[in-house]
């Protein structure tokens, strides 16, 4: 347990918080809990937020395996974080957008539950996928 509660395991010396699958573009990979440059050729890594205060933001590469597909999701499809207690959160993508790699602020605000992003290929752009919690989220 961090200093914010929130619980992880450790897998290859990452704090892992959970797991996100993908269904549409059928992936699935463990989250680690703090963003680092190492950790993100790893896996998805946590930006900022917390799961249980509907906040949470996560970022990966754009390689295939991990985000780099996520431009190809659409409004509806599933996103599911599932964390090391056993907890699942179903989501529904409310939106996709392209931010500037620069824009920190508008990645960070608004009344999203869940949000994932990767760079575009060249770096200079965020693909931002804005997710909203469905009301079939289960806690164990």
């Amino acid at each position: 347990i961090d200093e914010t509660g929130t619980v992880s395991v450790e897998i290859d010396g990452y704090q892992c918080i959970g797991e996100v699958a993908i269904p549409a573009l059928d992936i699935m990979l463990p989250v680690i809990d703090e963003l680092t440059y190492p950790g993100l050729k790893i896996a998805p890594c946590r930006y900022v937020g917390d799961i249980e205060e509907h906040s949470m933001i996560i970022a990966a590469h754009n390689y295939p395996r991990h985000f780099g597909n996520i431009n190809l999701l659409s409004t509806g499809d599933e996103v599911i974080f599932s964390d090391i207690e056993g907890n699942v959160y179903n989501y529904e993508v409310a939106q996709v957008e392209i931010l500037a790699g620069t824009a920190v602020e508008e990645m960070e605000e608004g009344d999203w539950d869940l949000t994932l992003f990767t760079c575009t290929y060249g770096g200079q752009n965020r693909v931002t996928v804005r997710c909203h919690l469905n009301l079939s989220f289960r806690k164990m």
